[in-house]
């Protein structure tokens, strides 16, 4: 199976792509986890982010071949980045995380705070917002001010159906 988390910067993406890793035992790859290791300096272009996306399908590719589940974690702002990550299984789940602004406003001024993976600050967010597409597919949409275990509750009921 392969679980594609998908949203703007800062709206939870992560933390929940985590939760779903430890609840299905699932290997969790991140866009931000691959750009930092693969690159030392990291300028957001077209070019870099084609780059990480690749690195992470090979990457979701060799654990998929290995029969495990596999959870993608990225604003996978675009349709066709999307289009990409399905054709990587038959088993293809589509998770969008939406946040109320205020709230990821908020949420974003603390992570210079804390040891988060992600770089993108609010500028990066308004940014990525002109740019994201919807998601068309069929998909989960989970409003992270929920606690953990509601959201958490809501993907275990649409994962029984889907």
């Amino acid at each position: 199976m392969l679980i594609l988390i998908c949203g703007l910067p800062g709206t939870g993406k992560t933390t929940l792509a985590e939760n779903i890793s430890k609840e299905h035992g699932a290997v969790h790859l991140n866009t931000d986890i691959i750009r930092k290791r693969y690159l030392k300096e990291r300028t957001y272009s077209e070019e870099e982010k084609r780059f990480v996306y690749n690195k992470l399908f090979e990457e979701a590719e060799k654990s998929l071949k290995e029969g495990k589940t596999v959870v993608l974690d990225g604003t996978f702002y675009k349709k066709e980045i999307r289009k990409k990550a399905a054709s990587l299984s038959d088993d293809f789940r589509v998770i969008e995380c939406i946040l109320d602004e205020k709230v990821l406003r908020e949420r974003i001024g603390k992570r210079a705070m804390c040891n988060v993976a992600s770089e993108a600050n609010y500028d990066v967010y308004l940014k990525v917002k002109k740019q994201f597409e919807p998601v068309e597919q069929e998909h989960l949409v989970v409003d992270t001010s929920l606690s953990k275990e509601e959201q958490m509750e809501k993907v275990k009921e649409w994962m029984k159906k889907s």
